[in-house]
């Protein structure tokens, strides 16, 4: 069994780093594939997610903090952080070490100074692993990072390429970065966004499929409909909310495709979940019975994340699969997450 274990989660490594050079190149690293989908991409729960996998994928990590070094900007630190406490990604000490490069070296130092002393890890260890989970190396704290240092974590010196570039404002999936620019970090662009991709939406449900507070949502959205472009309808005790129809088609969609609006967080956490553990698992000597035990347990976290981002039905969970069945169930589980990440 730990044959096939092991080639699984190198095949879901591999999936995993080629979605987010595809997200990152669409967004202005440089990259060679770009997304070109109509889902749009949400920086902050992708920078979450980033700074924890990219911990195997050295090169991405370092073309974020090139593209973090432009367009900082352009990412809501304070949803950055409210995202994080929710959904617990490892790494905490990551964003804070970027964020104190960002407060002290960035055009744009104050938003990042808070965050920069937020989180820290003791002791130090080593930042870079190879695919295979072991430590690549790194200097001794003398000669390392300090800005990472600081956070208990060694890495070398940074040396930045300065490649990248702004977002493509055409392409559908930078559509949320593309209303920041134009109206300013606030909840008028996400809200927009999830309107912009056909749903009707009452304030609740909008709070939770954007990452904002219930009350910052409804205030918005109650000011955005004076203006006639959100329409409104009253459903027994909820107010539902709607974008006028072709009103602002030139904005929201520029190539002429109408945008997605996927909640990623829970499901970039249920791809973060996957790796970590198949990583684990695959170093450990552990017989079948335990092992599906694990993998079953590993399968029931993953399936809660994904319907918490809305692919209940199609990530299906069974959790009386007989032991005899259990590989090929398995397998299948795991090409279907990897599918959502070319959806995302």
């Amino acid at each position: 069994m730990k044959n096939w274990l092991t080639e699984s989660k190198d095949r879901f490594q591999e999936k995993i780093f080629d979605f987010l050079w595809r997200q990152w190149s669409a967004l202005g690293i440089a990259g060679t594939t770009k997304s070109q989908g109509s889902t749009i991409i949400d920086p902050e729960a992708l920078l979450l997610f980033s700074l924890s996998i990219c911990r195997y994928e050295p090169r991405l990590f370092d073309e974020i903090i090139d593209w973090l070094f432009m367009n900082g900007q352009l990412i809501n630190v304070q949803r950055l952080q409210q995202m994080q406490l929710n959904y617990n990604f490892c790494c905490g000490p990551q964003l804070s070490a970027i964020a104190e490069l960002l407060s002290k070296k960035s055009n744009y130092r104050l938003k990042w100074s808070g965050l920069a002393k937020k989180y820290y890890q003791e002791p130090s260890e080593p930042l870079f692993f190879d695919k295979s989970g072991n430590a690549l190396p790194c200097p001794a704290n003398r000669d390392a990072n300090p800005e990472f240092l600081s956070h208990g974590l060694r890495r070398g010196r940074i040396n930045l390429r300065g490649y990248s570039q702004g977002f493509d404002p055409q392409n559908p999936c930078c559509l949320l970065l593309r209303l920041r620019a134009f109206l300013g970090i606030n909840a008028r662009a996400e809200i927009l966004c999830l309107l912009a991709s056909g749903q009707e939406s009452h304030p609740s449900q909008a709070a939770r499929l954007t990452g904002y507070y219930q009350k910052t949502i409804q205030t918005a959205l109650v000011e955005m409909a004076q203006s006639g472009i959100i329409l409104t309808r009253t459903s027994k005790k909820e107010k539902f909310y709607r974008l006028k129809a072709n009103t602002l088609d030139a904005l929201l969609k520029p190539a002429g495709i109408s945008p997605q609006w996927i909640y990623c967080p829970p499901l970039l956490k249920a791809f973060e979940t996957m790796g970590q553990k198949l990583n684990e698992l695959s170093k450990q000597e552990l017989d079948s019975l335990l092992l599906y035990s694990e993998l079953k347990k590993l399968m029931l976290s993953v399936h809660k994340s994904c319907s918490d981002a809305g692919f209940k039905e199609i990530m299906a969970y069974d959790e009386n699969l007989p032991l005899d069945d259990f590989e090929r169930h398995f397998q299948a589980f795991l090409l279907t997450l990897v599918l959502r990440s070319g959806e995302v």
